[in-house]
């Protein structure tokens, strides 16, 4: 709420400002009423324009540094990567670049085994980003997967069955696929009991996707696989 007011204030003043500009414009060159209409606009335009380039490149600079981070994750290196995207979500203005360094400090949380702090974020960020499906996908996603960690199956299952439409629009990208195949063996061991077949898709799984981060996963879904 103070957010708001702070924003209609300065919206209010440079309203008023942009207003005695033209106002100074019009006395000073002895303008007409058309003139003045003409200069309004064309004003207006420009300033539209300047703050939409603004917005653009500062969100386009801050993403690429959220970006630059993801190599830390692969290695391990989630204290580092925690301090530094944390740096990155006090510091930028933007909610939705905010929310989106929120969500990827969650990946850290998991990895640090940290998965009740990382659930209590995601739900946390829900309000802020389900109208932005490509980011409530991987909040859903990553979600699934911690309750999984918690063994919390019906919260996991429930969850994945309201998301499944979402979910369908992404499980071939090639950017989320693994995601989806590890979360997909997680469901089918876990919350439907179907033990045949998960052994060699586990492997197979491994040989396609070799990424370190992802060994625990499988690792996981082979421990639980033996319990059962």
């Amino acid at each position: 709420m103070k957010t708001i007011r702070k924003s209609m204030k300065i919206c209010i003043a440079l309203g008023i400002l942009f207003g005695l500009i033209l106002l100074f414009i019009k006395l000073r060159l002895k303008l007409s009423e058309e003139e003045t209409l003409r200069i309004y606009i064309s004003l207006s335009i420009a300033v539209l324009l300047i703050s939409v380039i603004i917005n653009l490149s500062y969100n386009f600079v801050y993403a690429r540094k959220i970006n630059a981070l993801t190599p830390l994750l692969g290695e391990a290196k989630y204290d580092e990567y925690l301090e530094k995207i944390t740096a990155i979500r006090d510091k930028v203005k933007s909610k939705h670049l905010r929310a989106i360094a929120e969500l990827n400090r969650t990946a850290a949380l998991t990895g640090k085994k940290e998965y009740r702090a990382a659930v209590e974020i995601l739900k946390e960020l829900e309000p802020g980003v389900k109208k932005i499906p490509h980011v409530e996908m991987v909040r859903r996603l990553n979600l699934c997967l911690n309750y999984f960690y918690l063994k919390e199956y019906k919260e996991a299952e429930a969850l994945y069955k309201d998301s499944e439409a979402l979910f369908g629009k992404y499980k071939e990208n090639a950017a989320y696929k693994k995601n989806f195949t590890i979360l997909d063996m997680f469901m089918d061991l876990c919350c439907y009991g179907k033990k045949e077949g998960v052994a060699e898709r586990i492997q197979e799984a491994r040989r396609r996707y070799p990424e370190n981060q992802l060994q625990e996963d499988f690792e996981y879904l082979e421990e639980l696989l033996e319990e059962r």
